[in-house]
């Protein structure tokens, strides 16, 4: 099938609501005299069917009246609250319907729901944090990006099943031309939410060559934060979608993972009516294999195994005392992972084509120094762009209370760090050269820093300064060594080069 077919075949037309919407919405409608547009418009945005049906009558309607509706509220506004509510009474409900008999289906649909559900409460919260007195067009917006999919599952289900199944081992645009007939989901989307009359604002979101842009780029990493958050929290590409929250929020990157997390939870417990887990039931991950997906199922050419035979649960053990903060902190050294760095070497010298931004090569850089080099504690400072300072822009297993966080000195100070700045240049602090280079340290530095070896390195690129490297292994007994301060310099010379050449 064509381009054309599809959009043919997904085109507008009459849309059920899950069973839960409509019976919130029956409730909602008992109270229509008192209830605000805004406490419907939270129904009607767990539900991307009812949101794509309310967005579609109210732009139907807008058009005529030379406006765009982007958010539930409005649209409810724009067709009349109680009027709406009169007409629930005649919502169709997806259970109720033919897609309601087939299990497979209805469980391809909850896991869907589910992965979206918590992708626009993961957008809203951040569109919120970045000041965004628009925060619920993103929340929308978020939502339409996986109308394909639904649309699909209702309208062609033996193809969204069959594409659901071979995504789990094919490339996604791959699986995607395979099922739909050298169609990708990308680009059926923006035309077929334009054949909805869904806004242009709001269809502008969802364009993929506009990330750069904050409200965007939020979008797109909530987006890739839902789906690989999905199947557990240990998708090392995790990181990239941090960097980038956290250079868009300007906070630190492990409040982003926490605020993230929290997000997790509350979409979970918001979402408890979907008969599908989220990602916030995979915060607490334990060992085993992965469950098999329904999806998969047909796929097993084995014979059914015997039912598992339970085994004994343990009696409880009284807990350990908790350990000490320091003593938490210094347990375990971390060890070099040699691959990691030749990945992230190899990484950045394939993308010396300007094909990354700052916050994918941050990503690359901190991945390469925590992982690759075992270093636990990572600052990334960068020149401010007066160019008079050099200020920390990401850290990385560095506590929120850390005076570490302010770390910042004038580009021009003769102190060690200010020196290192002339040109790109490294040191390594330890007992052995301590007496001499540690007075070189402004005393508020000394003071954040404290007594602990640490590398230090400048980064130069295209002939300026750009910023500066600090890393260490913690207050504890987990010392840096000098095959790890060789490697340090090596993956910093490379940062720098990256740093050169990242997207404008």
């Amino acid at each position: 099938m064509t381009l054309t077919d599809w959009l043919e075949r997904l085109s507008p037309g009459p849309l059920p609501v899950f069973a839960h919407t409509r019976q919130v919405l029956t409730e909602q409608r008992r109270r229509a005299e008192e209830i605000s547009a805004r406490e419907v418009a939270q129904t009607i945005l767990s539900d991307p069917f009812a949101t794509l049906d309310l967005i579609h009558r109210a732009n139907q309607r807008g058009s005529r009246m030379g406006g765009e509706i982007t958010t539930a509220e409005s649209a409810l506004m724009m067709l009349g609250l109680g009027r709406y509510l009169d007409q629930t009474r005649n919502l169709l409900v997806l259970e109720e319907g033919p897609q309601g008999r087939d299990a497979k289906l209805m469980a391809t649909l909850h896991s869907l729901l589910r992965r979206v559900h918590h992708a626009a409460w993961q957008a809203r919260d951040f569109a919120v944090l970045h000041s965004d007195v628009r925060a619920e067009e993103v929340q929308v917006a978020t939502l339409l990006h996986a109308i394909p999919e639904f649309l699909l599952l209702l309208r062609a289900p033996a193809e969204a099943l069959r594409l659901a199944r071979l995504k789990r081992r094919l490339p996604h645009e791959e699986a995607e031309q395979q099922v739909l007939g050298g169609v990708s989901l990308e680009q059926l989307r923006l035309p077929l939410l334009e054949s909805w009359k869904i806004p242009e604002l709001s269809r502008d979101l969802l364009d993929p060559s506009r990330v750069e842009k904050p409200r965007h780029a939020i979008l797109h990493a909530c987006l890739d934060i839902a789906e690989r958050a999905q199947r557990g929290w240990w998708d090392e590409a995790l990181l990239g979608d941090y960097i980038a929250l956290a250079g868009i929020e300007n906070l630190p990157l492990e409040n982003v993972i926490a605020t993230t997390h929290a997000n997790a939870m509350r979409a979970e417990r918001a979402g408890d009516w979907i008969a599908a887990p989220g990602a916030g039931a995979w915060m607490p991950m334990l060992p085993g294999p992965w469950p098999i997906d329904p999806d998969d199922e047909e796929e097993l050419v084995t014979a059914a195994p015997a039912k598992p035979v339970a085994e004994p649960v343990p009696p409880p053990t009284a807990k350990p005392a908790a350990p000490t903060e320091e003593e938490e902190a210094h347990q375990l050294c971390p060890l070099p992972d040699k691959q990691v760095l030749r990945d992230a070497l190899q990484n950045i010298e394939g993308h010396l084509d300007g094909s990354l931004n700052l916050n994918q090569m941050s990503a690359v850089i901190l991945k390469g120094l925590h992982t690759g080099l075992g270093l636990s504690r990572i600052l990334f400072a960068m020149v401010t762009p007066d160019g008079r300072q050099i200020k920390s822009r990401f850290t990385l297993g560095i506590k929120a209370d850390d005076p570490m966080r302010h770390f910042a000195f004038e580009l021009e100070t003769r102190d060690l760090f200010g020196q290192l700045m002339g040109k790109m240049q490294g040191v390594w602090m330890h007992q052995d050269n301590r007496e001499k280079l540690w007075p070189m340290l402004h005393p508020s530095l000394q003071k954040m820093i404290g007594d602990v070896d640490f590398y230090a390195m400048s980064l130069h690129a295209n002939g300026k300064p750009v910023g500066l490297i600090y890393a260490d292994r913690g207050h504890g007994d987990c010392g840096l060594d000098p095959h790890s301060y060789t490697d340090f310099k090596m993956l910093c010379l490379q940062a720098a080069r990256g740093l050169g050449k990242l997207k404008q």
